[in-house]
């Protein structure tokens, strides 16, 4: 089985950039920056029941190489925070699980609301089907991909994904204009920390959550919390380490910009750790958002949280 989950230089907070080696600090960060904003509040990882899953934008046939994008709709509650989706990719039966996950604040809302999730996939040739994780509603999706052509990449427009820079995260994806259905190299993204030095958004006539060269925060664009604006991108105001990833009560006990997120069942206490709502650009130093398994610090409790990388 392929498994993978569906970015700089902040002020000092306290602690050091590493996360890694030493005793770990179990007190609260005496010396972290200010939480205005923060509540008595803790956060939980848990999955969302998917509703409906469809193909997002694409109606352009797929072949091995080319990425596609799926769409993953499912309820929820106001005040739940995105999370990274799990994707796994089960090449024995061709299926591909997508499970929405969220996290849910305690004390909760009340307030009921819908969420969309956008999945980039790619697949070899053969017939896919993409399900919901458990208790999923939805329809199952069937994707055909076809070979790939036998051709030498970097043609235009492009057909497949090593048609585009790669490196610089582009993948040739399918999208609508008013002429039709039609391919080109874009950046997916979901939030404009995906981009890392762009904006997320949604173009009239060209794709949709794509990366745009544009100014990522503004005086009327804010950066979210615990980010500040710097020359038309957000950066951290936190430092990462030891002494912030400290154990925690609710989010009062931790950094602005940092949240005390529920360790998974059994495996230790709770921590104050960047809650990473996509894949992107939500960390520091050498941190990276993923699995609590790839965290070299052994601090993460959760997944979906900045990990360490290690020196």
């Amino acid at each position: 089985m392929r498994a993978a989950l569906v970015v700089v230089l902040g002020a000092a907070a306290c602690g050091g950039g590493g996360g890694g080696g030493g005793e770990i600090d179990a007190g609260t960060c005496s010396e972290c920056t200010p939480n205005p904003d923060a509540g008595m509040y803790t956060w939980t990882l848990e999955p969302r029941v998917a509703t409906t899953i469809y193909r997002f934008e694409d109606d352009n046939p797929l072949t091995e190489g080319r990425s596609t994008r799926v769409a993953v709709e499912h309820s929820g509650l106001s005040c739940d925070l995105w999370a990274m989706p799990l994707v796994e990719i089960e090449d024995a039966d061709n299926t591909v699980t997508i499970t929405p996950r969220v996290f849910a604040r305690t004390p909760p809302c009340t307030l009921t609301a819908s969420q969309t999730r956008v999945v980039t996939i790619t697949l070899t040739t053969g017939t896919w089907t993409v399900i919901g994780g458990a208790g999923s509603t939805a329809t199952p999706l069937s994707i055909t991909a076809g070979p790939q052509p036998e051709r030498a990449c970097g043609l235009a427009p492009c057909t497949l994904d090593c048609d585009c820079d790669e490196a610089a995260g582009e993948r040739c994806l399918g999208a609508q204009g008013f002429g039709g259905p039609y391919l080109s190299c874009v950046r997916p993204c979901e939030h404009s920390r995906d981009c890392g030095d762009g904006v997320c958004v949604d173009i009239a006539d060209g794709p949709f959550r794509t990366c745009d060269a544009a100014p990522e925060c503004t005086d009327d664009v804010p950066c979210p919390a615990g980010y500040t604006c710097a020359t038309g991108f957000c950066a951290p105001t936190f430092v990462l380490g030891q002494s912030t990833r400290s154990e925690c009560t609710t989010d009062q006990d931790c950094s602005g910009g940092l949240r005390c997120v529920v360790a998974t069942a059994g495996s230790g206490p709770n921590r104050c750790e960047v809650a990473c709502r996509t894949g992107g650009g939500w960390c520091q130093g050498a941190h990276i958002c993923g699995p609590a398994a790839t965290d070299l610090s052994g601090l993460a409790r959760s997944d979906s949280v900045c990990g360490w990388l290690g020196e």
